[in-house]
């Protein structure tokens, strides 16, 4: 699996529209990657803006390796920095507990239609109900909620609420688990949410 890192000049007017659309900037990362991918591929992306200082990234996570040189878009002042590539080796075991990070669009299915969640304690049995999934486990005091309000697409034809979950997990079932971090978490995953990652390491 590959994770690079990309830091945007928030002075790019292409930064700017691809932040504002999350299916612009979806159609921007793709073109590092070939039209056809294996079907099972799966195309992760995050945006992380710093806290004390405005600096945008966008994590991308990959079963693919990138060829991020080859994207025109980005040539034209849309990188402060060349990107960064490594390669990551999944390996995880029952009972680890690891620090974690998820960007998510929580939903729940009424009526054929997805419907967003925003109480606490929707959120909070969201997660839980994805951990008894994919094979993770927390308690209520084990991580962090921050709502991030709604993110569009498709020129605000599309909307999603963000949230972002920060804690500690604990592996129950480790094939699930890594399933996860490989495959991503909830909906939308194609336009930023989903990526579950593990970048602190075990606790």
């Amino acid at each position: 699996m590959y994770l690079s890192r990309l830091m945007l000049n928030l002075r790019s007017r292409q930064v700017r529209a691809d932040l504002a659309d999350r299916y612009e900037m979806h159609r921007t990362l793709l073109n590092a990657f070939p039209e056809s991918l294996p079907h099972d591929e799966r195309v992760l992306y995050r945006i992380e803006e710093g806290t004390l200082e405005p600096i945008v990234r966008v994590l991308v996570q990959s079963q693919t390796e990138p060829d991020w040189h080859s994207v025109p878009r980005l040539r034209d002042r849309y990188l402060l920095d060349d990107p960064e590539v490594r390669q990551i080796d999944i390996q995880v075991a029952n009972n680890q507990r690891l620090r974690f990070r998820l960007q998510a669009n929580p939903t729940v299915k009424r009526d054929g239609k997805r419907h967003a969640l925003y109480a606490d304690d929707e959120l909070v049995a969201w997660l839980q109900r994805k951990g008894d999934q994919h094979g993770f486990a927390l308690g209520q005091l084990d991580f962090q909620i921050a709502k991030l309000g709604n993110k569009h697409g498709k020129g605000r034809k599309q909307v999603w609420h963000g949230v972002q979950f920060d804690g500690v997990l604990t592996v129950t079932n480790s094939p699930a688990f890594a399933e996860a971090l490989r495959q991503g978490i909830g909906s939308a995953k194609a336009f930023g949410f989903g990526m579950l990652s593990i970048p602190y390491g075990r606790v």
